[in-house]
């Protein structure tokens, strides 16, 4: 008995009861059709490690070599279709290859409309980008003053300022407040005149072969 399957002259030895192969018993069995693909049947909705929802739709335009879409893309696509808006933060161009659709509240399997929103590359890495206050990393100095805790060069730009990084730091060790590091005007000393010392000696007269000459 041959398979049913058209242009198929394998024998049905293993599945005489459906009528076809085994090459297209599996094939069934896998992807839920007869015909070659290169989609698996897999489930209509699955999750990445990431937790971003994909759907099951390899006719999707947005549709990747495994078939699937990403669910918050596929909502967009199904409100803009191929015109993307510009980026809504910076206004720039983008196209479906360039663009990001950001979750507005972070959560990433939230794929309401009301929650997606279309970014260029640049503006979704910003945005992504978690501060880390330079005064927490390993080495940097840390000073508070009224609750606002910045490292020395920090406080040193700032405008009401008027004291090098170095100078605060100096002035930290040797027993100053924050406020007083920060805001004590510098004292300079070059209005001063010089000291004048009385070598312990007398005064310095010469080579001394040039006084025996003399």
């Amino acid at each position: 008995m041959k398979c049913k399957v058209e242009c198929c002259d394998r024998e049905c030895k293993h599945y005489p009861g459906k009528g076809v192969c085994q090459m297209h018993y599996f094939r069934m069995m896998r992807y839920g059709t007869y015909e070659l693909t290169k989609v698996g049947k897999g489930k209509e909705r699955t999750s990445n490690a990431k937790g971003y929802q994909m759907l099951k739709l390899p006719n999707h335009p947005l549709a990747m070599a495994n078939g699937s879409v990403y669910e918050h893309r596929k909502v967009i696509y199904d409100r803009y279709g191929d015109a993307l808006p510009p980026c809504e933060k910076c206004g720039k161009a983008v196209t479906w290859k360039t663009a990001h659709i950001d979750h507005i509240d972070e959560v990433v399997d939230n794929n309401d409309e009301s929650n997606l929103r279309v970014l260029c590359r640049a503006c979704n890495v910003m945005r992504s980008r978690v501060h880390i206050p330079e005064h927490t990393k390993k080495g940097r100095s840390s000073i508070t003053l009224n609750g606002v805790t910045k490292t020395a060069s920090e406080w040193s730009r700032d405008p009401r300022v008027n004291i090098a990084a170095n100078t605060i730091l100096f002035r930290l060790r040797n027993g100053m407040s924050p406020e007083e590091a920060l805001f004590t005007p510098k004292i300079t000393h070059r209005h001063t005149k010089a000291k004048t010392v009385t070598p312990a000696y007398g005064e310095y007269q010469g080579p001394k072969k040039e006084r025996e000459s003399a």
